[in-house]
């Protein structure tokens, strides 16, 4: 079907919103102009070029990116070069590479002779060996921390509040269906841990565990836990913070350990892979 002149997109793949890409300003060669404006201008349109170029793969990554982490898009979904590129009016090539690009985050894959798709559910066995790599990061990272504890004790409380009032808010009537508020509770869940990240001053343990943020999306978006465990992981957060507050630096590897084992539980569980 087509409407307006624009092509629909087929049953399988996605619906993005029409986009327009940027307008680029020309800038009008005078013909009474000296040859050096003339050459001053050129370089100044061969330099904006690129970075235009830059700009709207950029636009298109993040738009993939956001239909790829609100839900939007089930594992195994057709994400067709040539139909986005009509559905957006714009060339293939932004999206080829916002694609490869995208590639690297895990959330899509490229299949021999099916093009680039949604990546599948992760297994039991990428699930498990996820969330060690997590426990063993986060554990050097908490013990580095609480060498600073009296600085990072503030910074993880305001981090708990905050974690507290998302998980208040998804308890409202459909809540735990409201895109927008899973978003919220997701960022600032995150932003608990996060917050021990950087109170390790080490900006390479933080980087590493951030390198798997999109993992542990995947993993959230393809079992049935969603947010429903959202009280116990609060729960388990605050006997983190209590134990921070007691400067205790083995209490507070305790309780973030205890957290994490019950995280793979949860996890594994839910996707119909009981753990003993």
């Amino acid at each position: 079907m087509r409407a307006c002149g624009v092509d629909q997109p087929r049953a399988g793949t996605i619906s993005l919103p029409i986009r327009m890409p940027r307008e680029v300003t020309i800038i009008q060669r005078s013909q009474t102009a000296s040859l050096a404006t003339v050459d001053s201008q050129s370089a100044r349109i061969d330099q904006l070029t690129p970075l235009r170029s830059r700009a709207l793969v950029d636009d298109v990554y993040d738009l993939l990116l956001d239909k790829l982490t609100s839900g939007e898009l089930a594992p195994d979904t057709a994400l067709g070069i040539d139909p986005l590129a009509r559905q957006l009016r714009i060339s293939p090539t932004p999206i080829r590479e916002a694609l490869a690009r995208l590639e690297h985050t895990g959330l899509v894959h490229r299949a021999a002779n099916r093009g680039y798709r949604v990546a599948p559910p992760l297994s039991l066995e990428q699930m498990l060996e996820l969330l060690d790599t997590r426990l063993v990061l986060e554990d050097g990272a908490i013990e580095r921390a609480m060498r600073h504890a009296e600085d990072l004790l503030p910074d993880l409380d305001a981090a708990y509040e905050e974690h507290a009032r998302a998980a208040r808010a998804l308890e409202g009537s459909g809540a735990l269906h409201d895109q927008h508020r899973i978003h919220e509770y997701y960022a600032a869940d995150w932003a608990f841990h996060q917050t021990i990240l950087d109170h390790s001053h080490n900006r390479y343990i933080s980087r590493a565990v951030n390198s798997l943020s999109f993992s542990f999306h995947r993993m959230r978006q393809t079992n049935a836990m969603g947010t429903t465990d959202a009280p116990v992981a609060l729960a388990e957060h605050a006997a983190i913070l209590n134990a921070v507050r007691t400067l205790d630096a083995a209490a507070a590897r305790e309780a973030l350990d205890v957290h994490l084992a019950s995280l793979t539980k949860r996890a594994t569980d839910a996707a119909g892979n009981p753990t003993d």
